[in-house]
């Protein structure tokens, strides 16, 4: 692997996607030059090609947790906050799994009179850090990549409240509009409290339209709002399905 491979990488594990014309810019070489690169990497598994360049691989298990931090961090960061002016103080709130949940957390610091509950251990000490948040944590089983809490207990404890919104990510969604992620253990918990809420905001960057996950949590209908940095490619849901809100933040 030569350096612009490693380079390469880098930058696609920070933005999410690589154009074989920025690339060619940035490394002062031809545009054949970097296509060859990026088949390389393809064929190594490293990367998937897409039209004009190439993504992070989809499968059956996710990226890193820190390399998801850096992914599109400023949009997840406009997200957050896009989000946080729709919770009302006073209201009680689930906040899921998931770096742009932890946005989320990060734009509720001067909200007043709230009840979260999280399985995002990631996400508690931001919360916790708010005196006038009361900050409620579920049980079940830590997932070590990303210190979320997942699997029946996590589910049974948020069975037990009502919530005025449930806050939840997701590792892909594709066209027909439903939404997908790598851990059942994870999709049960977000698939409960989407059932016991009053209303449910889905949070993701653009960079979960080019992505593929196994395990269904949802389709778009099912949800109230969601809020994103991209719109996405035109959806073409089953006939008669219902498409929520769709909020796209303006870069600033």
């Amino acid at each position: 692997m030569n350096f612009r491979h490693t380079e390469i990488l880098d930058r696609a594990r920070l933005h999410g996607k690589v154009t074989v014309q920025g690339l060619a810019s940035a490394f002062g070489v031809t545009l054949q030059t970097i296509r060859r690169d990026l088949s390389d990497l393809a064929d190594q598994g490293r990367l998937s090609r897409v039209h004009g360049g190439a993504v992070l691989p989809s499968g059956i298990t996710n990226i890193g947790y820190e390399d998801r931090r850096r992914l599109n961090d400023a949009a997840k960061t406009r997200i957050g906050v896009m989000c946080a002016h729709e919770i009302k103080n006073g209201s009680s709130v689930f906040l899921g799994i998931g770096t742009t949940c932890e946005a989320v957390a990060r734009a509720l610091v001067h909200h007043e009179g709230l009840l979260v509950m999280t399985n995002n251990l990631n996400a508690v000490p931001i919360l916790s850090a708010n005196p006038n948040c009361k900050v409620l944590v579920t049980g079940g089983t830590v997932r070590a990549a990303d210190s979320g809490l997942v699997g029946a207990q996590a589910a049974s404890t948020a069975r037990n409240l009502k919530f005025d919104l449930a806050v939840i990510g997701c590792s892909a969604l594709d066209q027909s509009g439903d939404l997908f992620d790598y851990d059942l253990d994870e999709v049960i918990v977000s698939q409960t409290v989407i059932d016991n809420s009053r209303a449910t905001a889905l949070v993701a960057d653009a960079s979960k339209f080019e992505r593929a996950a196994p395990a269904r949590i949802a389709a778009l209908s099912d949800l109230s709002f969601f809020m994103t940095d991209t719109a996405p490619t035109p959806l073409q849901p089953p006939a008669n399905a219902a498409i929520p809100t769709i909020r796209v933040v303006n870069e600033s």
